[in-house]
Formats: C-alpha cells, sequence, structure tokens
C-alpha cells in the first residue's frame, strides 16, 4: 500500500444491511418453472449478496445453513489473493477484532479459506447505519452526540485493553444500531489497526491513516499510542455536534495532512457549553500530551460532561478545566 489509506465517502457499510435479510435471486428454468439459486458456500455459510466493498476486501451478507443465523462475511479481494502480505494483514485484522469481546465492538467469531484459497472472517451482522450517514443529515443533539461518544470511548478502551490500537476511528467506522430504544455505537474495521507496543503498525510505506482527520503523529509517522484513538474520538464528537469535519477538506491529500498538523479546528458553535467545548478541544490537541492521558481518563470526563450538560438546562457556569490524569 503506497500513501495514505483512504476510503472513498461513498463506500457501503462495511456491516450494515438495512433491506431484507433475504434477498429474491430466483431464476427461471427453460421449462418456465422456478429453480432455486444455487448461492456460494463458505464453510457452513450461504452467501446471499455483496453489501459492501473496500480496497483490501469486501463484505458480504451470508447465513449458516443449519441455524439459519444472519451474519456478514468479510474476504480478502481476488487480486490480493496472491500476495503473502495480504493474507498476514487480512488475518491480523480477524484476530485483533476477534480479541476484543465488547458490546460496542462487532464480534469476529469464524476463520476460513474459500476453494480458490481467499481468507474470509465471519463477523455480527451489524443492522443499522454508520454514524457517517447519520451526520450528513445534519447535527445530532448535544446530549445524543455525548452519549454516542460515551458508547465510543468505553469500546476503545475494551480495544486498549486487549492491547491494540484502532487508528482509524472516525463516522464511517461506528456503525448505529438499534436495541430498540436508542441507537447503540458499535466499533467496526481494524484494517489498520496495530499492537499498542508498536508491532505491526506499519501496514505499508507511507502515512497510514485517513486524510483530514487522521492524528497529527499519524500524519509525522511518529510514534503512537492509545492518544491517537482519543484524538479519532475528539474528531467524531467535533462532526456529530457540527455536521462538518475540524477540517476543511483540501483541494489535495497533502493539503488535508497539512491541515491535520498546522491548522487549528474550525470555531465549534458558540452556544455550545464550554465544558463540552473544552473537552472536544482537548482531544484535538496537536500534541498527544495535551489530550486526555487514556481512554478512561476520557469516558470518565465524558460521562460527567454528559451529567452537567443534562442539568445545566441553559446554564453555562464554567468549572475548573480538568487535568485528563
Amino acid at each position: 500500500m503506497e500513501g495514505p489509506h483512504t476510503e472513498s465517502a461513498a463506500r457501503p457499510s462495511t456491516a450494515t444491511w438495512s433491506g431484507p435479510t433475504r434477498v429474491d435471486m430466483r431464476a427461471r428454468s427453460p421449462r418456465g418453472g422456478r429453480v432455486a439459486p444455487r448461492r456460494e458456500r463458505l464453510g457452513c455459510y450461504e452467501v446471499e449478496c455483496q453489501l459492501g466493498e473496500g480496497g483490501m476486501a469486501a463484505v458480504y451478507l451470508a447465513r449458516h445453513a443449519v441455524i439459519d443465523r444472519a451474519v456478514a462475511i468479510k474476504r480478502l479481494a481476488p487480486e490480493l489473493a496472491h500476495l503473502p502480505e495480504a493474507h498476514a494483514l487480512f488475518l491480523r485484522e480477524a484476530r485483533i477484532a476477534g480479541a476484543v469481546r465488547h458490546p460496542g465492538v462487532v464480534e469476529v467469531f469464524d476463520f476460513g479459506y474459500d476453494a480458490q484459497g481467499r481468507p474470509y472472517f465471519v463477523m455480527e451482522l451489524a443492522r443499522g447505519t454508520t454514524l457517517m450517514e447519520r451526520v450528513q443529515r445534519g447535527p445530532l443533539p448535544v446530549a445524543h452526540a455525548l452519549e454516542i461518544a460515551v458508547g465510543v470511548t468505553d469500546a476503545v478502551a475494551a480495544v486498549h485493553r486487549a492491547g491494540y490500537v484502532h487508528r482509524d476511528i472516525k463516522s464511517e467506522n461506528v456503525m448505529l444500531t438499534d436495541d430498540g430504544r436508542r441507537h447503540v455505537p458499535k466499533l467496526i474495521d481494524f484494517g489498520i489497526a496495530c499492537s499498542l507496543d508498536g508491532a505491526g503498525a506499519e501496514v505499508g510505506a507511507g502515512v497510514v491513516g485517513t486524510p483530514r482527520i487522521m492524528a497529527p503523529e499519524q500524519v509525522a509517522r511518529e510514534p503512537i499510542d492509545g492518544r491517537t484513538d482519543i484524538w479519532g474520538i475528539g474528531v467524531l464528537l467535533y462532526e456529530m455536534i457540527c455536521a462538518r469535519p475540524p477540517f476543511a477538506p483540501g483541494a489535495s491529500v497533502r493539503d488535508d495532512l497539512l491541515a491535520v498538523v498546522t491548522d487549528a479546528p474550525a470555531p465549534l458553535p458558540e452556544d455550545l457549553h464550554p465544558d463540552v467545548a473544552d473537552l472536544i478541544g482537548a482531544c484535538l490537541s496537536k500534541d498527544p500530551d495535551g489530550r486526555p492521558a487514556s481512554a478512561e481518563a476520557l469516558l470518565e470526563e465524558l460521562r460527567w460532561v454528559q451529567q452537567l450538560h443534562l442539568a445545566a438546562v441553559g446554564k453555562t457556569t464554567r468549572r475548573q478545566r480538568p487535568s485528563f490524569t
């Protein structure tokens, strides 16, 4: 992989399916009758349709042939099947995602190879929409944005406890699933995740991440740790409240990367409670030392600000800025 890890904004959701769970793929027989379609089998699973496609893999809706459980299957792209390094990266993604057990992280529970030797892994089918798709419809109420940020941060803390950094916290990689009462965020896509100790940090040459929202230390190819994901959470919170990223898109990827390193985020709404604004500003500190020291520290602060915001009802009393330690 050369240059930044980028994906189209129009890319379908990685593990989402909001339409029918069955797709009518029936064909006419020569005699005019109906014949059952011949679905591809991957292990115990019957593939029904493709849900999305990225640079390295495609995601499919599938169903267990015996227990009739709907799942999502991610499979390495055919043009990469001959590359041992692509197999290694794909396997690493499956292992990292499978190592994190948390209700806010899409579960990976099976792995295998198809008839052509391409690897695939089976994961929970997260029904809903991406946070990116929700943000495109306009700003979220601050209380709702804080609730989602709490859920994402709790999941990120679990990723860090398992010994990994996600490195690509963005609205495209957060699914909003529906538990019947509220939207529950789920973190997806561990394609560029790495160990907290730095092992496997370089998945290819060049800058690794998503331009315009990646942390400054990623742009500079400096050592990273859990605070890199905290930057990503700050970007999410900013986008949810403003319905736009903190840095305006440039004319090129180079401009996007330069803005992350040198520019200040665009101003937040003037009527935003100062404690919420302070927390976003801290998460978006160019210097990792200026950010909350850990996901657990950020989670505690988010819950405090969440309660403060709900209780304020229009009050803007400023408390002493937290130390985030």
